[in-house]
């Protein structure tokens, strides 16, 4: 009657066989996605367990319903489990994984300055660390993948940079495959910019070249105009508060004649005054000379 007794006393625990298993080999980058890792059971759930990395005991005690629990980790190391039950009993754990951490490279863009003329919309840029893969994204539908770049950001029909906020990405990949992502908004802004000549041949020859004396410009608020010529007596022999009347590109400009008596003024070298605000609202005073040649 004893033996009879055991018999039924060991079977459930024989059928149940209880037993916990963790498994995975994992290398990821430090900035990148987790480790995972899988702990199977057999046995009734719930099933509860604890686990150690390079045995040092893990203080949360887990619990799960399903017979595949997965370990999401960012910690290097050996991991072996350090107890398991089910719904019924203690049950045997067995098995070990690794997960191994990587450095990752950390991605930085130089360039001189984040702001750019239009006049000029062109920058260099280099990207560290040098010895890794470099992959650019200039924010206007072009890319690079040296380590330092001269890049020139779009222009328009005059050559000049279009207005804008461009957002510079740089992804460097070291040779594990690790990689890091930064970003630099680079602004291409508005520049005022004058252009004055220092002498014209109002000859009106065959030729019609360089017949008027004018300017060009950009960015300036017009109605703050004033340009001024005088003789070498000091008198003022030409004067202009509309900019548009003397600008090259509409075939406008100073005549060489007296703005009064309309007469032609000999040949001789001139002074002029010139102000006007920029779009910001500076405030600017030029002065120079002009050489009129017949």
């Amino acid at each position: 009657m004893l033996k009879n007794f055991l018999v039924v006393l060991l079977f459930p625990f024989l059928v149940n066989g209880q037993s916990a298993f963790i498994s995975g080999e994992a290398t990821v980058c430090d900035n990148g996605i987790s480790a995972e890792l899988v702990v199977s059971f057999t046995g009734t759930a719930p099933f509860t367990f604890s686990y150690a990395i390079d045995g040092v005991v893990q203080t949360q005690l887990l619990s799960t319903q399903d017979d595949v629990f997965v370990i999401s980790t960012k910690i290097a190391g050996v991991y072996t489990l350090n107890q398991f039950n089910d719904a019924l009993s203690i049950g045997t754990i067995n098995g070990s994984a690794l997960v191994t951490i990587l450095e990752s490279p950390e991605a930085i863009i130089y360039t001189e300055s984040d702001t750019l003329s239009i006049i000029n919309p062109t920058a260099f840029f280099k990207g560290q660390p040098e010895n890794n893969t470099h992959n650019w994204n200039f924010g206007d539908n072009t890319s690079n993948t040296s380590s330092s770049v001269v890049h020139t950001f779009p222009t328009d029909e005059d050559g000049l940079g279009v207005l804008g906020i461009y957002e510079t990405s740089l992804i460097v990949t070291d040779g594990n495959g690790c990689s890091d992502t930064t970003i630099k908004p680079i602004w291409v802004r508005d520049e005022y910019w004058m252009y004055i000549p220092n002498s014209f041949t109002p000859d009106f020859d065959e030729k019609l070249r360089n017949e008027k004396f004018c300017l060009e410009y950009h960015a300036i608020r017009e109605n703050t105009f004033l340009f001024k010529v005088f003789n070498t007596q000091g008198d003022l022999i030409f004067q202009s508060a509309n900019p548009q009347e003397m600008k090259c590109i509409n075939k406008a400009g100073w005549d060489g004649k007296h703005y009064e008596t309309q007469k032609e003024l000999p040949a001789d070298t001139y002074v002029f005054e010139l102000y006007f605000q920029d779009f910001e609202g500076w405030k600017h005073q030029e002065f120079g000379k002009i050489l009129l040649v017949r």
